[in-house]
């Protein structure tokens, strides 16, 4: 069961929060497209998520070579609804308006 330290604690890396801000916009994304939209290694975004996986946060799926993941369906609701109220919030705010932008552009090429 997820506790609130380790649901903090997991938050509170920028790049962590980046991916679940996109994933609360979409009902799953691929690792190419988190590398593509924050520009980072394939190696830093299967960290960051591996931590996300490990506080429950997050399922993964494998789809050939990628690993395409959501925001855990099973979250407690009091987790989700916390979850969903922070990612509204930052909608407006920077990092965040560019990511959804390039989210928007990724997604019209399409993905691997």
């Amino acid at each position: 069961m997820l506790n609130p330290t380790d649901f903090f604690k997991t938050l509170s890396d920028a790049t962590r929060l980046r991916c679940l801000f996109l994933l609360s916009q979409c009902k799953s994304l691929c690792v190419c497209d988190f590398m593509e939209i924050l520009k980072a290694p394939q190696s830093r975004i299967s960290r960051h998520f591996k931590y996300l996986r490990d506080a429950g946060l997050v399922l993964d799926e494998r789809k050939d070579q990628w690993v395409h993941y959501r925001i855990n369906p099973d979250l407690a609701p009091e987790w989700r609804d916390m979850l969903n109220q922070n990612m509204n919030h930052m909608r407006d705010q920077e990092p965040f308006i560019n990511d959804l932008e390039r989210l928007k552009v990724y997604q019209e090429k399409g993905c691997c």
